[in-house]
């Protein structure tokens, strides 16, 4: 028997096996063997309660992540903590969860967001003191507090007394390390959190912190974008305002406010090529004030200036809309009448004439002009160009200065 004994005991690596007796060997054999029972039902234990922590990870991971896509859609702060805590509730072993805000200016903490069995709309009041209340007392220390029966609380508000409410978590929220708020954890029997159910219940809450922090961090960032998109637009607004004064500026002739020279030859060129492509008609017209200097001299260079804003507003009453006039030189004007013949522009000519004699009444005083057409039923074979076309009517105009208050028409075929 012993040799059976002694046997066992070196398998076991029992030490000191030959100072013991029979029984006091066979004693130690079952204690050794007892204690292994233990230790494996231990493992076994730990072995389960580790699956079932895996499966809420891969939950809670599973929650986590349809959080995360829901900071990039929601834009209300309570709708978004009040998606949070429905999707928490289906994990956590807790009956309700609310979250209590700061007032910005009283001692107090507003009940913001309510969810599980008990909703907002069950709340008698929503204001909470937080000198005297649990939630309170949690912001205040700034650490989680727990009671297991509120009944047997003084800190519990006596106005939830209806509600169904046994234990309570209350633990503080903090973003960017500032405390803003208390997330309550209840439920309707007494001592339904154990110390682990706290301690991740007290987790979770800091996971959350750092959810809404991005959930802040995200629509500042969001809400300075669109500020930011929304003064360049305006500022673009601006800028577009100030380019077309700038370009307004810099096609106006700044006495009259008709078109100046450089304006009126690049439309001529303009105009002159798609004559050419497609055939469409234009008369340029050119007219030179006959007797400016002698009111110059009579009256003084105001005066003169009068009398050329006035030719410069009879042009603008009787041109069409699509018709281009300008000053291109001190008393010397350009037309570009668009689609006219020549009896067209011959008229137009004559008409502005006649206007400007009736329309200055200190001196009499008159205008010479010249007119030139292209298009169809018209001749290019004259002018090589839009230069050689101004050229050619710029001489029918010195030729009627020299009889003055004369319009000069160049004939086509």
């Amino acid at each position: 028997m012993r040799e059976f004994l002694l046997e066992i005991g070196n398998l076991l690596k029992i030490k000191d096996l030959q100072s013991y007796c029979d029984e006091e060997l066979k004693q130690k054999i079952l204690e050794y063997l007892k204690r292994e029972q233990i230790i494996e039902k231990s493992l076994f234990e730990l072995t389960e309660d580790f699956a079932c922590s895996a499966e809420l990870s891969v939950r809670v991971i599973s929650s986590i992540n349809r959080i995360l896509d829901r900071i990039y859609s929601e834009r209300d702060f309570y709708k978004f903590i009040s998606y949070c805590f429905d999707e928490f509730i289906k994990l956590l072993p807790v009956e309700n969860i609310s979250f209590l805000e700061k007032h910005p200016e009283l001692e107090c903490l507003v009940l913001k967001v309510a969810t599980g069995k008990i909703k907002l709309k069950d709340f008698k009041t929503k204001l909470f003191n937080i000198a005297k209340t649990l939630a309170g007392a949690a912001f205040k220390q700034d650490n989680f507090i727990y009671s297991p029966d509120v009944k047997k609380d003084e800190r519990f508000d006596p106005k939830l007394s209806t509600l169904p409410i046994r234990s309570v978590l209350s633990v503080p929220v903090k973003i960017q390390n500032k405390t803003i708020g208390v997330i309550n954890f209840s439920h309707p029997e007494a001592n339904a959190f154990d110390e682990a159910c706290i301690f991740f219940l007290v987790s979770m809450v800091q996971l959350f912190s750092a959810v809404i922090t991005l959930f802040k961090f995200y629509n500042e960032s969001l809400q300075f974008n669109e500020t930011l998109q929304k003064e360049v637009n305006k500022k673009t607004l601006e800028l577009q305002k100030i380019n077309k004064k700038l370009y307004k500026a810099s096609i106006t002739d700044s006495l009259t406010g008709i078109y100046n020279r450089k304006y009126f030859f690049q439309r001529l060129e303009e105009e002159y090529a798609r004559a050419l492509r497609y055939g469409n008609n234009f008369c340029f017209i050119l007219f030179d004030l006959d007797g400016l200097k002698k009111v110059n001299d009579m009256f003084g260079h105001p005066e003169g200036d009068r009398l050329i804003k006035l030719f410069a507003r009879i042009l603008k009453a009787v041109k069409r809309k699509e018709d281009i006039v300008a000053r291109i030189g001190g008393d010397e004007f350009g037309c570009i009448l668009i689609g006219s013949s020549t009896e067209g522009g011959k008229k137009f000519a004559e008409r502005i004439r006649e206007e400007f004699k009736n329309k200055y009444k200190k001196i009499k005083v008159s205008v010479s002009g010249a007119v030139g057409c292209i298009g169809k039923g018209e001749s290019f074979r004259f002018y090589k160009d839009y230069k050689d076309f101004f050229k050619q009517v710029d001489k029918a105009l010195l030729e009627a200065k020299k009889i003055k208050d004369k319009i000069e028409v160049i004939e086509t075929d």
